[in-house]
This record gives C-alpha cells, structure tokens and sequence, in this order.
C-alpha cells in the first residue's frame, strides 16, 4: 500500500472512530439525562431526590422523623439526605464521563497505525 493509500485508510479510520464516539456518546447523556438519584438521613425517614444535574425532585419525611427531630436538627438531616442525593447524582455523572472519554474504538486504530507505520 503506498502512502496515500495509507493516509487514506487513517483518514477513514478517524472519521469512523469519531462518528462511533459521538453517537455512543450522545446516547450514553440521554440515557443518563433520565435517570434519578437519592440520598437519606436519619436511617432513611428522610430521603431526597435530585435528577441527573442535581435539581431537588423530591424530599419525603416520614411522620417519624418529624416527631423525633426537633427543628434544627431536622433542617440538618434535610441538607444531608439533599447532599447525599447530589453527591450520587455527581458520582455517576463522573462515571459515564470515565465511560463516554474511555476511547472507544482507539484499540483498533492504534493497531492498524502500529502495522502502517510501525517497524517492518
């Protein structure tokens, strides 16, 4: 193969690779973008819900806890079951970025310049 040939091959390679990437991408964010997340307080009675930007949802409180908890310790529990929810929903959000950046595809790419170009 002379070396158009193979700039070609390359070419059409990385145009492939970056097509994949961007829909594998955008269908792993749609997926993540319907997906919701909680967090508790005060051994569950309180549990927040945020969606997958960390937006509040939901925040249930079981009769329990609002007899048990006076004011201030209850606005606390709130934050933390709030907080808890937050923190899972960025956990995952770092989680499908790892996945979405992971390269996809690059082995092969790597493989094919390393035949091309590398030693003979």
């Amino acid at each position: 193969m002379d070396e158009n040939g193979k700039r070609r091959m390359i070419t059409e390679r990385l145009e492939r690779l970056e097509r994949l990437t961007a829909a594998q991408s955008e269908a792993v964010a749609e997926q993540f973008a319907t997906r919701t997340f909680t967090g508790e307080a005060d051994r569950g009675g309180i549990v927040a819900t945020v969606d997958a930007m960390g937006t509040l949802l939901a925040l249930d409180i079981s009769r329990l806890s609002k007899r048990r908890l006076d004011g201030v310790t209850l606005g606390d529990a709130l934050i933390e079951a709030v907080h808890a929810a937050e923190q899972a929903a960025n956990e995952a959000r770092t989680a499908m970025m790892r996945t979405v950046s992971s390269g996809h595809g690059l082995g092969d790419l790597f493989g094919d310049a390393l035949r091309i170009f590398g030693p003979r």
